[in-house]
């Protein structure tokens, strides 16, 4: 936990003071192992070195909500088919990694496209409420569950040149992050929110 905030803390003073600075939002398909596939927002703020190194500060966020309904009957009113069900569950998860990264690209010839490849490290939290309905009350029974640990991330993609301060972005990349919780009595409890995104988004260069 200490290095991970050594981390962090070494990268604030760069990204205050230095003059040219870089910052993507992507969206995209998440596909944890654990969890259901949702979408996935990612945004990535931080300072170009050179011409192929850029140090980043990024942060995702997963987030996906099921509701299971059961459908009872259908009846005509009038003319009119009318279906009747029950909720039976409801279920939202969310995961957000908070990285520090860096970013290679390797910029070719005459070309508009700038392959890259980037790789961060840093910590994760992963939430999940779950609720079962009855035929007792409206509301539903609730439970949650929270899971937290180091992550990792490792991917690549191509930039699309549009203009000197921004560029198409298409990325993939895995993240790694799967977590074990202490349950008590010499037990314990994992979730494995690892997965691969497959996304899109903008980034734009300025002083």
């Amino acid at each position: 936990m200490r290095y991970k905030i050594l981390f962090f803390l070494l990268f604030l003073p760069v990204l205050s003071f230095a003059q040219l600075k870089s910052f993507s939002f992507k969206l995209g398909v998440y596909t944890p192992y654990d969890l259901k596939t949702g979408i996935m927002y990612g945004m990535d703020y931080g300072i170009i070195v050179n011409e192929h190194v850029t140090f980043l500060l990024g942060a995702d966020l997963y987030y996906k909500d099921i509701t299971n309904e059961s459908y009872l009957s259908t009846s005509e009113k009038l003319g009119v088919k009318i279906g009747s069900g029950q909720r039976m569950n409801e279920w939202t998860a969310w995961h957000l990694p908070l990285t520090g990264k860096v970013r290679v690209e390797f910029p070719l010839q005459d070309s508009k496209l700038f392959p890259y490849v980037v790789a961060g490290l840093g910590y994760g939290v992963t939430h999940i409420s779950y609720g079962m309905y009855s035929s007792y009350s409206e509301k539903p029974d609730e439970s949650t569950l929270t899971y937290y640990g180091g992550v990792w991330q490792l991917g690549g993609g191509i930039m699309y040149n549009l203009n000197k301060n921004a560029d198409l972005i298409f990325e993939i990349m895995q993240n790694s992050a799967n977590f074990e919780k202490d349950e008590g009595y010499n037990y314990f409890s994992t979730l494995n929110s690892s997965g691969v995104v497959f996304r899109a988004g903008i980034h734009f260069v300025f002083f």
